[in-house]
């Protein structure tokens, strides 16, 4: 028969095994909850993870545990310094409380003290210094451990620590590859549409050449995903991809951020930096509303597209780099020519491939389905369980002109998940803004309601009311597209 010892070098290496043996972190610790219910000879047991955005405690393995509770800790997450498993995150200390445990105050939970809980040990998971999780186990019995079972949970948890830890650096190596896949056949780009499919088939057809691109879209419409898009579905997708927003960084600092400078350049450069065209060489670099950048530094910016050469800020040595130009502006770049704010050359030089991305309110027949990617998505992120939205909340989407486009509706949806109290989004959890506009186009505005004399001045409201989308004017009007463009030429309208 093996002695205390053997036994317990038994237990630990089955328990190394399996925390060994794969990197799906649940399948992982309901194998160990499992053996270590079964050597404890306990009742049931609990292994919660911390989420470190959050700070909740995530429990993701349960043995033997009432539905009741596995329901309430699931949708009402503990968070550290709450309750026993809280504390015990929080202070880093193990709690072992060997009989009536149900009535010991650190309990803070209905279900619990519900649960008959007569023994309980609750122990921190660290690894790295830190606590990354906690294990529970319990009985509904009178029961008492001898000291080599308690030595071999406690060493359990080195282990079952270390595995939390590798499976969460395998998910976020996992997610930032799939930050980069998503875009790679435009997986991250959800659309329906026929205008945006147009605008796909572009992209594809000029991933692989090394031509400048300038991308015009109004602000929220995700002229940086599709930049991205270009990228990662390129033969530069291994090398860099830098986005710089220009209208972000002072004009004065601009300059030295895309080119670099040498040391002694000026006041507080005390060594040599390499400029972001440096850093992006091989790969593709985005400067997003380029039309902030100062008269000066387009000449600099239209020599570099010249030549592919450059100079950091202070130096006479020319540096080579080759590097795709992506450029992007919410403003119409040839307006902007002509308006002497913008130089034509550089315009040219920008404008070899132009893609033109189209407003929420011309891709209406998206909303819907970006309406339940969004839900989804922070469905997950709030541990929420929203499953539609009511048909007047989705009227109201529809027929809103959505001025911030996706991202406007991006915020909106997060915003209703995070306050709707059902499972069902429904108006009331609508901005103020969105409800009023879409109070304001349910009334009647038929055309035929009114007389030919006030046709003009009515169609010109409604167009206004409908922020010139002329499909969503035409619906209010009760006309089809081409009746309401006839129309308008009619009388004059600009179209």
């Amino acid at each position: 028969m093996p002695d205390s010892s053997t036994k317990k070098l038994s237990v630990l290496y089955e328990i190394a095994l399996t925390v060994g043996k794969s990197l799906n972190l649940k399948l992982i610790l309901d194998d160990v909850l499992d053996k270590i219910v079964e050597f404890m000879r306990v009742d049931a047991g609990v292994i919660y993870v911390i989420n470190d955005d959050s700070l909740e405690m995530i429990p993701v393995s349960f043995r033997n545990v009432s539905d009741e509770v596995v329901r309430d800790l699931s949708e009402n997450r503990v968070k550290i310094g709450e309750c026993m498993c809280g504390n015990i995150a929080q202070c880093d200390k193990e709690v072992i409380i060997p009989e009536k445990a149900s009535d010991d105050p650190r309990f803070t939970r209905g279900v619990l003290k519900k649960e008959g809980m007569e023994f309980y040990a609750g122990l921190p998971l660290r690894a790295k210094n830190k606590v990354v999780g906690v294990l529970c186990v319990i009985t509904h019995k009178p029961y008492t451990p001898d000291i080599e079972l308690l030595d071999i949970l406690r060493a359990a948890t080195v282990p079952i620590g270390l595995a939390i830890e590798n499976a969460r650096m395998f998910e976020n190596t996992k997610k930032a590859t799939d930050e980069k896949l998503q875009y790679h056949n435009f997986e991250g780009i959800i659309s329906n549409s026929t205008r945006m499919t147009s605008v796909l088939n572009l992209v594809r057809k000029i991933t692989n050449i090394s031509s400048s691109v300038l991308i015009y879209g109004e602000s929220g419409t995700g002229k940086e995903l599709i930049a991205k898009a270009l990228h990662f579905n390129s033969f530069r997708k291994e090398r860099p991809f830098i986005a710089v927003n220009c209208a972000a960084i002072p004009e004065t600092l601009l300059e030295s951020e895309l080119f670099g400078y040498v040391k002694g350049a000026f006041t507080g450069a005390t060594t040599d930096k390499i400029g972001l065209f440096e850093a992006a060489d091989s790969g593709s670099i985005l400067l997003d509303e380029v039309e902030a950048m100062s008269k000066n530094l387009q000449v600099k910016i239209l020599r570099f597209l010249q030549e592919r050469t450059l100079l950091r800020v202070g130096s006479t040595k020319p540096l080579t780099v080759d590097v795709r130009i992506i450029a992007a502006s919410n403003q119409d770049l040839g307006e902007l020519v002509k308006a002497k704010h913008f130089r034509e050359d550089l315009f040219y030089r920008l404008n070899v491939i132009r893609i033109d991305l189209p407003p929420l309110r011309e891709r209406v027949d998206d909303i819907p389905l970006l309406t339940r990617y969004f839900i989804n998505r922070f469905n997950k992120k709030m541990g929420k369980n929203i499953r539609r939205m009511s048909d007047e909340a989705m009227d109201a989407f529809l027929h809103y002109p959505w001025p911030g486009n996706i991202r406007e509706l991006e915020n909106t949806i997060e915003r209703a998940v995070a306050i709707s109290c059902t499972h069902e989004i429904s108006k009331e959890d609508l901005p103020s803004d969105i409800i009023a506009f879409s109070d304001t186009t349910k009334r009647d505005w038929n055309l035929e309601k009114v007389g030919e004399n006030c046709e003009r001045e009515h169609i010109i409201k409604v167009l206004n009311l409908a922020d010139r989308n002329k499909k969503q004017a035409a619906i209010m009007l009760g006309l089809d597209a081409t009746t309401l463009w006839r129309k308008m030429k009619k009388y004059g309208i600009a179209t």
